[in-house]
């Protein structure tokens, strides 16, 4: 059998050490692979099958190398035939928040409507995108390529929504739709394999977002609508999302896939919170389909 299971990260964090423990707990050898340090085609080329946990957050902690590197590693381990969890594609819906809303409003899946993007530069005007309907308010401010809420910002009008733009660092930002939380609370869906391993219930900040670290609570959600679970795993296999964890608004209008991310992410305290090892049955899948590949 291959060497093993390499892990790409580029950010220390709990969750991706104890991935790789659970790994090895299974039986099967795992090696944490630094991206944001030089690696060669050979040494990748030395696993069966590699897991991606570089964040769009990346960007924020000054890790664009890992980011950078990315394209080129897909290309190779495609060209190789060597899986890779999750698939390439999956890792462009992660790096852009209009990207994967777009592709999932095309198949049916309802999204909030994006205005636009504010484009970095001096000098930020709205370019709007073809078929969109015009500008309202509240809308939200978001990196293109982020997470974790930074520089996330809801505008409640033309001015404020101008000087927010005036204060953005110089990358894409995507503007769209407020989706308003009127239940206080956004559902968070962990998908593994097609099926929703954990479905919380995340609370509103007083700000109007939703983040642990801005004091968001959680509890589990049992009785989570059989549509919004459907959605769920549908909007994760169609971008190609074997593991990850989606986040989406109920209202009285119905229900709105809002965020979507193919790296998923716990600390330690939250496995304790939730009665749920996520990373553990991560690598339990994880383990599970390199079996499954290399016993053939």
């Amino acid at each position: 059998m291959p060497g093993g299971i390499g892990i790409i990260y580029e950010s220390d964090e709990w969750s991706t050490y104890a991935l790789r423990d659970d790994i090895e707990a299974l039986g099967v050898r795992a090696e944490l692979i630094d991206m944001e340090q030089p690696i060669t085609e050979e040494k990748l080329l030395t696993f069966g099958m590699i897991v991606n946990r570089v964040f769009a957050s990346a960007v924020f902690r000054g890790h664009s190398a890992s980011l950078a590197r990315m394209p080129g590693v897909i290309d190779l381990l495609t060209a190789r035939g060597i899986p890779m969890l999750n698939p390439g594609p999956a890792h462009f819906y992660e790096i852009s928040k209009k990207l994967s809303t777009l592709t999932l409003g095309r198949n049916g899946f309802t999204v909030p409507q994006v205005y636009g993007i504010i484009s970095p530069g001096p000098v930020r005007e709205m370019n709007p995108l073809e078929g969109v309907a015009a500008l309202d308010y509240p809308c939200v401010v978001k990196p293109d390529c982020g997470g974790r809420t930074t520089f996330t910002h809801i505008a409640r009008s033309p001015e404020e929504l101008s000087g927010i733009a005036r204060s953005l660092p110089d990358m894409e930002f995507i503007v769209q739709e407020y989706i308003p939380p009127e239940r206080g609370y956004l559902t968070r869906i962990e998908v593994i394999g097609g099926e929703c391993a954990l479905i919380l219930q995340r609370s509103v900040a007083e700000n109007g977002l939703s983040a642990y670290h801005l004091g968001s609570t959680y509890s589990h959600y049992d009785d989570c609508p059989a549509d919004v679970r459907e959605a769920a795993t549908g909007a994760a296999g169609l971008l190609g999302i074997e593991v990850g964890s989606l986040d989406i608004i109920e209202n009285s209008r119905g229900f709105y896939i809002i965020d979507v991310n193919s790296v998923s992410n716990v600390s330690e305290d939250n496995t304790e919170m939730f009665d749920f090892d996520l990373m553990k049955e991560t690598a339990s899948y994880t383990v599970k389909k390199y079996n499954i590949i290399y016993s053939a």
